[in-house]
């Protein structure tokens, strides 16, 4: 996850809260209330003054009024000035009954939008309009917990105010992530609802993740099929923004790369290749969960190829790769975001005067298919543009950015 305006974003948020909250006092009148309660306090002091002045020396100009008209409003009463006059007494009892309820309204109606921004906090109902670069995750596993500690864990670089989790779990179960994880953003909706997906601000996002969800007791089928379907709200919402999403049966992969699906993970299918790989190889279950543990960041990941070895053979990457501790098995080709891929390589496919060239162009570009891994190729494979490296070894997996 990319690093991107880390500085300016506790400034951006702190503005679009206090726009909120300003938004929020106008619903409840409160301006109003305050003009109603400045007036006060300048009828307060004028009268005071005229009534007592040349006969309480502790009321013999407008500043003086004007702490007791507040002192008075706010039902303080320090006490240390007071009318001795009885128009001024008469002032002074209509104010307190004033000030009275005045005060206690104004002060109540702020005490409640703060109370239910609290509570809207609390039960997911608030948004992530501040946020932009951010991680979000539409769904919910029933390892939550320990799934969410893997994500902070093999991305150090992603603070946790940048991560953001969507999903209808029940409350207590989101109170109790939100105590394990302070600083992450949980929403609670419907993950196909696109108001829901639009609170998660995905079109600023730098990566969604869309899981099976396990939130509510539903079928298979109904898992996949409501990942589809939040795919393609969230496509059509943010077709710019880099998707993945967990399905559990494999005839589910072709709908999502109908609805422009970046990546995606066939759970189900991956468990069957390791169950029956075992049959056949010993202890390959432990060699592959060495290979995917990224939490020494010394497991399988894609990393990006330096400039210099792009349009270069493949051998020349390797020793490059080896010369700093890592093993190259493959590359990925057509790296990134699905649309943004085809568009660029449409483009590039047209910077040709011939005809023939072109439409060989454009049926190859037809074709691509994004993020394509090719393993272990020959030494003189060229190493196009749009790559990544596929390494074992030491160093920070790459990132999508944003």
């Amino acid at each position: 996850m990319p690093k991107k305006n880390d500085e300016g974003e506790p400034r951006k948020r702190a503005f679009d809260d206090a726009r909120t909250l300003w938004e929020r006092l106008q619903a409840e009148d409160v301006p109003r209330l305050f003009l109603y309660f400045a007036a006060l306090l300048v009828l307060a002091d004028f009268w005071i003054v005229h009534f007592e002045r040349g006969q309480n020396p502790a009321l013999q100009d407008y500043g003086d009024g004007l702490w007791w008209a507040l002192v008075t409003v706010t039902t303080i009463g320090y006490g240390d000035t007071f009318p001795i006059t009885n128009a001024g007494r008469l002032v002074g009892g209509a104010v307190i009954l004033l000030g009275i309820g005045l005060v206690g309204l104004f002060m109540g109606k702020i005490s409640a939008i703060l109370v239910e921004r609290r509570i809207r906090e609390g039960r997911g109902l608030s948004d992530a309009k501040h946020l932009s670069g951010h991680f979000v995750i539409l769904g919910h596993k029933a390892d939550m917990s320990g799934f969410i500690a893997g994500i902070l864990r093999v991305n150090p670089n992603l603070p946790r105010e940048r991560l953001v989790i969507v999903s209808q779990t029940e409350e207590s179960v989101v109170e109790e992530l939100r105590l394990g994880f302070p600083g992450v953003l949980f929403l609670r909706g419907d993950v196909v609802d696109p108001m829901v997906i639009q609170r998660a601000n995905v079109a600023r996002a730098a990566r969604v993740l869309v899981l099976a969800d396990e939130s509510l007791a539903r079928s298979d089928q109904e898992k996949d099929a409501r990942t589809v379907m939040a795919v393609m709200t969230l496509k059509n919402l943010a077709p710019e923004v880099y998707t993945c999403a967990e399905v559990i049966d494999s005839k589910y992969d072709e709908h999502l790369k109908l609805a422009k699906c970046d990546e995606v993970i066939l759970s189900r299918e991956y468990s069957r290749f390791l169950l029956v790989s075992a049959t056949v190889s010993e202890g390959i279950s432990k060699v592959l969960h060495e290979m995917l543990d990224l939490s020494d960041l010394k497991g399988l990941q894609t990393t990006e190829i330096p400039a210099e070895f792009l349009e270069r053979p493949f051998a020349d990457l390797r020793l490059h790769m080896q010369s700093n501790g890592r093993l190259l098995l493959g590359v990925l080709e057509n790296t990134g975001r699905a649309i943004e891929i085809k568009r660029q390589a449409l483009r590039d496919a047209q910077k040709t005067s011939f005809v023939n060239t072109l439409v060989d162009n454009l049926k190859r570009v037809k074709t691509m298919v994004p993020n394509k891994p090719v393993l272990n190729p020959d030494d003189g494979y060229v190493v196009r543009e749009g790559s990544l490296a596929i390494v074992l070894g030491r160093g920070t997996p790459s990132r999508v950015s944003s």
